[in-house]
């Protein structure tokens, strides 16, 4: 590369950390796992703080996390993180695989109710199991196929079935 384009490239100048609006958006991590991140307006803060009389670091914010049914129109259920006004982004334990989340960033109300600030996109984690799918231009040749199985089935005997049956041990 050209040192004067690796200088047009850094340009030395940095992305803002902050760029003023409102959003949540959720991603899937793993079968297990989301990760949200968000951004609360400095006017939202303003107009959350006018409203609940309290600054904005004492008031209890939450991510609501709901689980929807497999075709993502009714909820199944719900659970409440408690989290850190200061905080921007959160991982989120989810549990069940191959099912679609949704999040709610809010605070609790004085009264024990729930008060909405954001929402998040829809997003399916994915399953953790192998596909039913089978691709012919994918098929393991009938050779390999039959040593990818031995193998596996290898490592699910009993050292006495291994004897048994003649399987050298490693």
């Amino acid at each position: 590369m050209h040192p004067s384009s690796r200088e047009y490239l850094d340009g030395e100048e940095n992305l803002p950390l902050y760029y003023g609006k409102d959003c949540l958006v959720l991603l899937p991590r793993d079968p297990y796992w989301l990760f949200a991140y968000w951004e609360i307006s400095i006017p939202t803060r303003q107009r959350f703080e006018a409203e609940f009389h309290k600054p904005w670091d004492s008031l209890q914010l939450l991510l609501r996390v709901y689980r929807y049914d497999a075709q993502g129109t009714g909820k199944e259920s719900h659970f409440d993180i408690q989290i850190d006004p200061s905080a921007d982004n959160w991982y989120i334990k989810a549990g069940v695989p191959n099912k679609k989340y949704q999040t709610e960033l809010g605070c609790y109300l004085p009264e024990g109710g729930f008060r909405h600030i954001l929402s998040s996109n829809l997003v399916t984690t994915p399953r953790d199991s192998l596909s039913d799918i089978i691709d012919e231009n994918w098929r393991l040749p009938d050779w390999q196929a039959r040593r990818l199985y031995r193998r596996i089935s290898r490592s699910n005997l009993s050292s006495l079935e291994m004897i048994k049956w003649g399987i050298p041990q490693q």
